[in-house]
């Protein structure tokens, strides 16, 4: 159960560094990033990805037999076919992605009633 688990994660952590990746200088980028170093970073993040995945399902003695065989692979791979499947039968025709909630001037307006505000108090013991 850890290795399918640890395999999840990691492929949904890297999904999106991929894409980026791929996306090369078309992406736009956001106020925080990398600069000249999110390719290499993304890079070898996705590299490492590949090669976790690959130790979380090995064996774990030898010889194989039914009993020691490890199934996480097994498991990992009939979700992520359920999962295809299911996108190209049906999500795919009716997912557009996420819906922005109010207009730009009402989003601003929650913005700058939020950086208003402040900032919390700090969580402790009280005294």
């Amino acid at each position: 159960m850890t290795s399918i688990a640890v395999i999840g994660l990691y492929i949904a952590y890297g999904i999106p560094i991929l894409l980026r990746l791929r996306a090369g200088d078309s992406f736009q980028r956001g106020p925080w990033h990398l600069g000249r170093w999110s390719r290499p970073v993304g890079t070898i993040a996705v590299i490492w990805i590949g090669i976790i995945a690959i130790l979380f399902v090995l064996p774990t003695t030898v010889p194989i037999t039914l009993s020691s065989f490890n199934y996480s692979i097994v498991a990992v791979g009939v979700v992520l076919v359920g999962t295809g499947v299911w996108w190209q039968a049906s999500a795919s025709k009716w997912f557009k992605g996420p819906k922005v909630q109010g207009t730009p001037e009402e989003l601003a307006r929650i913005e700058a009633e939020l950086e208003s505000v402040g900032t919390p108090p700090p969580m402790g013991p009280r005294a």
